[in-house]
C-alpha cells in the first residue's frame, strides 16, 4: 500500500465517523446532502474521463 491510499482510507474512516455523529444528533439531512455533492463530483468524473476517452 502507498502513501496516497492509506491516506485515502483514513479520510474515509473520518468522513464515516463525522456522518454517523451528525446522524446521531438527528441531523441526517446534512450528512445525506454532503453525500449527495459526493456522489454527483464522482459521477462527473467519471462522465469526464468517459468524454476524453472518446
Amino acid at each position: 500500500m502507498n502513501l496516497k491510499m492509506i491516506g485515502l482510507i483514513i479520510g474515509y474512516i473520518l468522513a464515516i465517523i463525522f456522518l454517523f455523529e451528525l446522524y446521531e444528533h438527528q441531523l441526517g439531512a446534512i450528512s445525506f446532502f454532503i453525500l449527495t455533492v459526493v456522489f454527483f463530483t464522482a459521477a462527473y468524473r467519471q462522465k469526464s474521463k468517459k468524454k476524453k476517452k472518446e
